[in-house]
């Protein structure tokens, strides 16, 4: 594992993992252009020994999962393999990713949505056996490619606890797309979908499995819906003696820190802790499994930009670089504010202007998106109006100038994964720093490429 260069000073606490200095950036962007994707293989590891670390209080066995829809770049993957998490897939096509590097088919949590017969069929033949369904439909065809394979997947049941959440991306409402409710008068129900596969000895009743939501902030919510879950586990006892859980999936929704303060995963598992043990107590001994997605992978990557073009307009000042939201679509679509900061590559200007020397306090907080009393815009290179990035509380842009770089940190997750080619756009290369060393992870695409792959040879 490499050393962590420089962590910038931020406000109560929270801080932003500069993990390359100013050397090894400018031979990079030398050697590979901009814009350009920077993966910290350390940080990737630190981030999974921490979740795991923060439920050692629970008195089963506790793992992770990986939700490879984040970041399903193969260099990420082998990585969390070496920590032995496991990976919860939701596609076909990440569940081809995850065995072309080697990974082992137990350590798959299948979470599908579509849940068609054929996808159920090509996990199975794949050696996966823990199924996550979530609409009885689903079971149905789950069942049916158990018959044709000959194999018993252990099953889970997703539901949907129906409890109020604060998050920037909330998956648990009344009448949500995902899972289903514990109760009700219809065959997708959590209740009716127990007996069902209990009443048959083709699946084996696994457990339940629960996603509230990204960017969870008030963490009650994981309580709320362990006492519905727990009432409803006492009722299923009574009414079907042989039930049992062997797993419980608590989803994720660890917050990412962007600017404003979040909880850390100590807390959260605190917070829930009390429930779960007295959860094991009362209901036997069963596993718990922590998701994350975006906790696991967003501090580990930063992109590099180049400042290309500014003008300004009365007091304000556009700031335009050569990334765009094709690149990193949610700063359009969820108005996610990445935190941000100019950088010079001369060493010279280096010694004389280094920033990440000084405190973010809460001063120049005020004052970052400023100068000469203008008002900071920055924009990508898209013929677009939605593409000027959102600038996060500490964000630091003053002193922009023509050449220099900007550095989006925290962008592991759900950018890479969300490249398209809008404008003939061709994706950035990836590179992946491991054991000190920098490594090409993903070349770049050429226009050749994107013109052969949008049939223009054909």
């Amino acid at each position: 594992m490499g050393e962590i260069v420089q962590t910038l000073q931020l406000p109560q606490e929270a801080r932003l993992n500069r993990f390359i200095n100013d050397k090894d950036l400018a031979k990079i962007i030398k050697q590979f252009g901009t814009p350009l994707y920077i993966i910290d293989e350390q940080t990737l590891h630190m981030k999974a020994k921490e979740l795991l670390d923060a439920y050692k209080k629970f008195k089963g066995s506790v793992s992770v999962a990986y939700s490879i829809k984040a970041n399903f770049n193969p260099a990420v993957l082998k990585a969390f393999m070496k920590d032995s998490v496991t990976f919860d897939a939701t596609s076909t096509g990440e569940l081809y990713f995850h065995n072309m590097c080697k990974g082992n088919p137990d350590d798959i949590i299948y979470t599908s949505v579509t849940e068609d017969l054929d996808e159920y069929e090509y996990a199975l033949k794949n050696g996966v056996r823990k199924i996550v369904v979530s609409s009885y439909n689903g079971l149905i065809n789950l069942i049916e490619a158990a018959k044709i394979l000959n194999v018993k997947p252990l099953t889970m049941i997703r539901i949907n606890p129906e409890v109020g959440v604060k998050a920037e991306i909330r998956a648990s409402y009344r009448h949500g797309k995902f899972g289903v409710p514990f109760n009700g008068n219809k065959v997708d129900s959590a209740a009716y979908m127990v007996k069902e596969i209990l009443s048959n000895d083709i699946l084996s009743f696994e457990g339940f499995h629960f996603h509230l939501g990204s960017q969870i902030t008030d963490y009650t919510c994981f309580v709320n819906a362990l006492e519905k879950l727990d009432s409803f586990m006492i009722k299923m006892k009574k009414e079907n003696p042989t039930f049992n859980i062997n797993t419980l999936d608590i989803g994720g929704g660890t917050p990412v820190f962007y600017g404003e303060n979040v909880p850390t995963p100590n807390y959260m598992a605190l917070s829930m802790m009390e429930k779960l043990n007295s959860m094991y107590d009362t209901h036997g001994i069963f596993s718990l499994i922590i998701e994350s997605g975006r906790y696991l992978t967003a501090e580990a990557c930063i992109l590099v930009s180049k400042i290309i073009n500014m003008k300004e307009y009365g007091n304000d000042k556009f700031v335009i670089v050569d990334a765009g939201y094709h690149i990193l679509l949610d700063s359009a679509l969820l108005k996610q504010e990445y935190p941000q900061e100019i950088v010079f590559t001369d060493r010279k200007k280096i010694n004389n202007n280094n920033m990440n020397n000084n405190n973010m306090n809460n001063n120049n907080m005020n004052n970052n998106n400023m100068n000469n009393n203008n008002r900071i815009h920055l924009a990508g290179r898209l013929c677009d109006t939605y593409d000027v990035f959102p600038t996060s509380k500490v964000s630091q842009l003053n002193n922009a100038e023509l050449n220099k770089y900007v550095l989006f940190y925290n962008v592991g997750a759900y950018s890479i994964v969300f490249n398209m080619p809008f404008h003939c756009q061709t994706k950035p290369p990836v590179v992946m720093k491991s054991n000190g060393q920098y490594v090409l992870v993903r070349k770049t695409t050429t226009i050749e490429h994107l013109f052969a792959e949008e049939g223009g040879n054909l």
